[in-house]
């Protein structure tokens, strides 16, 4: 939740201007942050569903987290003042944008979480990158708020796991 709470943040602040009157990179550093707290909210995630959705599970976490290392490398790159950090960038976008796709596929086939929350994480991350640019920004933080409510407020029952039967 608090990663889409940052998302939002960052988003908003864009659209609304005030990132570009404040001095400094303080944007940078708050994308830094919404990373950051995506990584560990998708920790969480595997956590609870870990034994539950197999090898595209383990593909999907791995990539969006190795992708969101690289958004984070692209920001110490380009705060180092190279240019370079579209080289970077783009593929971690798009590694992101595929690790939560296969993600949310093998979420949907766990069954451990309800079915409407793999399929917010399979369009997350295409629907935000159709929209204008902070406009998405805002989108995506939207979704991984309400991803983030839907498992705070299972917390009582995340130790309750589905039998799989075969």
């Amino acid at each position: 939740m608090l990663a889409g709470l940052t998302w939002l943040v960052l988003g908003l602040a864009a659209v609304l201007g005030i990132l570009q009157a404040i001095p400094g990179r303080e944007d940078i550093a708050l994308l830094a942050v919404a990373l950051l707290l995506t990584a560990a909210g998708l920790a969480g995630l595997h956590t609870m569903q870990r034994g539950y959705y197999g090898l595209l599970g383990q593909a999907g976490f791995y990539l969006a987290l190795v992708a969101i290392a690289g958004r984070i490398l692209g920001i110490v790159v380009y705060v180092a003042g190279s240019s370079a950090v579209e080289v970077i960038s783009f593929p971690a976008t798009a590694g992101m944008l595929v690790g939560f796709v296969l993600y949310g596929v093998a979420t949907l086939r766990a069954g451990v979480l309800p079915r409407w929350y793999g399929m917010v994480l399979i369009i997350s991350m295409p629907v935000s990158l159709l929209v204008p640019t902070y406009y998405g920004t805002v989108l995506f933080g939207l979704f991984l708020v309400v991803l983030g409510f839907a498992l705070w407020s299972r917390r009582g029952a995340a130790t309750e796991q589905p039998s799989r039967v075969r």
